[in-house]
């Protein structure tokens, strides 16, 4: 598992490369073999995404599943039960999840999902913290957007995040942007505190990218071009 987005298998008898298996859309951080089954295996990625591989002669090199925003942020750590039929994961997030495959002949929880396609735009409330959710050169929200497929606007004058997107995408957005929040506010967890846009003593206001002075009202836009 490495940073190229891609999980390889190497036969360290022979020191030879058996597969590359692509599937994550950002660098994986972790990964574990089924307990029973050789073949079988689960990988975690930076933004959350869960993938179950089967590479044996009944399976193939393309993701036997994915579950996007299994985490809302890097899953670090995977491990199965030594029965095989639960695997733990945890995540930068702050949670640990605990996945099962259904009993044989159970539709449980595997309703149809309808797609909702339908564009929605929403905002949140980002306070002091305007720098933070930006990042530097704009790189946090930029990784954002491309992780969830929306578009974002910060409007620096009011302090808030506007969202565009489905409203599963703008959900993750929020789970997202308060986990980073709430980890800066956290003295405890070693988080920094956000430097304010602007200062209640009167003097004027300190802007992030020079990007921010285009476009309505101090606001910008941060995404690819």
């Amino acid at each position: 598992a490495s940073r190229d987005q891609l999980v390889k298998v190497y036969d360290i008898r022979a020191m030879k490369e058996l597969c590359s298996l692509k599937g994550h859309h950002k660098e994986v951080t972790s990964i574990a073999w089924h307990p029973l089954y050789e073949s079988v295996f689960a990988s975690g990625g930076m933004d959350g995404t869960m993938i179950f591989w089967n590479i044996g002669p009944k399976g193939s090199e393309e993701p036997g599943a994915r579950i996007p925003f299994a985490h809302d942020m890097a899953i670090w750590d995977m491990k199965w039960h030594p029965a095989g039929h639960l695997l733990a994961t945890a995540s930068n997030d702050r949670h640990t999840k605990f996945w099962a495959r259904n009993r044989l002949g159970s539709h449980d929880g595997l309703e149809e999902e309808v797609e909702d396609d339908d564009i929605l735009k929403d905002e949140m409330e980002l306070g002091n913290h305007v720098g933070i959710v930006i990042g530097k050169r704009g790189t946090t929200i930029i990784a954002m957007q491309r992780s969830t497929g929306t578009k974002m606007y910060v409007d620096q004058v009011r302090r808030v995040l506007q969202i565009e997107g489905t409203q599963k995408q703008i959900d993750v957005v929020k789970k997202r942007v308060s986990a980073l929040l709430e980890r800066v506010n956290d003295p405890a967890g070693g988080g920094s505190v956000g430097v304010p846009m602007g200062r209640s003593d009167g003097a004027s206001s300190s802007h992030v990218s020079s990007n921010s002075n285009r476009g309505g009202g101090g606001g910008g836009y941060y995404g690819p071009r």
